[in-house]
């Protein structure tokens, strides 16, 4: 008796379940053209507006953007993201900021929070900078010898620079991005876009040179092989006074360095030799007493500048 009740009840549940799918697939049967023609259209209607999007002009906040996140990060990411991401920092930092600060304090928390992103990237690219700006002699030597081997053909040169150049790391993977563009595109506006992004990377006179020759090359096939002759004597003219600057860059660095806090023990040597101060008496003199205090600190200050002065003389970006 229990079996039948048990029968009857999977039939009431299975009837029901096989009408109802009979009727959806008629239904499917009977509009399925209609769903798709739909689908297709509002799948047509989003690829129009994105690819409308698309073609919108940048920014100048998005084309900085654009320009330093290029250079700086591997995998290529979208100005509109990072700045999303920011302010997605922003808003956590000072949603928990106000927790257990002040209102104005969050929110300069959450500003320095999300500003961080940023700086780092900024302090990349400067390395990046600096470090692909010795590579140019031996990049502009190289691709003058491509180019002539090539047939004066730019996108074939790029390729053998890129495969064939030693001592070039840095510099090859911006031409590596540079050439990916270039083999998108014949819009001379976007050849010239990333052309200035290349440059960008480097942002010294020989890079924007060098960038303004695959410009024109890439846009007109026209020879510009005197003008990658002229930034290579250029170069090899910055490299003798490179070296020269260095010279002497580094006796400035040996007189900050050593001979300062030399003279400053000399002084003290000669306070307590020959003046006959005690040396504790010294020590309260130049560091309990207003004067003596603040003369150790104007001292010191000026040594740290002057150490953080040589430091950027010394790291200047190799440039003529």
């Amino acid at each position: 008796m229990q079996a039948e009740i048990g029968q009857l009840n999977l039939m009431a549940i299975l009837v029901p379940a096989a009408i109802d799918l009979v009727f959806l697939c008629g239904s499917w049967l009977l509009c399925s053209e209609s769903l798709k023609s739909c689908w297709a259209k509002f799948k047509m209607k989003n690829r129009l507006k994105a690819r409308r999007k698309a073609m919108k002009p940048d920014n100048a906040l998005e084309r900085h953007l654009r320009r330093v996140l290029s250079i700086s990060l591997k995998k290529p990411m979208e100005p509109k993201a990072f700045i999303w991401y920011t302010a997605l920092i922003f808003i956590l930092t000072l949603l928990t900021g106000m927790h257990t600060a002040a209102v104005h304090s969050a929110v300069i928390m959450a500003a320095l929070a999300a500003s961080l992103p940023y700086l780092l990237l900024r302090v990349r690219v400067e390395t990046i900078r600096r470090k692909s700006s010795f590579e140019g002699e031996k990049l502009i030597a190289e691709f003058l010898c491509q180019y002539r081997m090539s047939g004066l053909n730019i996108y074939k040169t790029l390729e053998q620079v890129i495969l064939v150049s030693e001592g070039t790391k840095i510099t090859g993977k911006l031409l590596f991005k540079l050439l990916l563009e270039l083999r998108n595109t014949g819009n001379p506006q976007v050849i010239k876009d990333a052309t200035e992004r290349f440059a960008y990377g480097i942002n010294t006179s020989w890079s924007r040179m060098l960038a303004n020759c695959i410009r024109i090359a890439a846009e007109s096939g026209t020879n510009v092989t005197l003008a990658l002759e002229d930034i290579q004597i250029q170069l090899r003219e910055a490299r003798e006074l490179f070296e020269e600057r260095k010279r002497l860059n580094s006796e400035s660095a040996r007189m900050a360095v050593f001979l300062a806090p030399a003279m400053y023990l000399g002084t003290v040597f000669m306070s307590v030799k020959y003046l006959n101060m005690p040396f504790g008496q010294f020590l309260k003199n130049q560091f309990y007493t207003e004067q003596g205090f603040l003369l150790i600190l104007v001292i010191v200050l000026l040594f740290l500048v002057n150490i953080a002065l040589i430091e950027i003389i010394n790291n200047q970006r190799f440039d003529f």
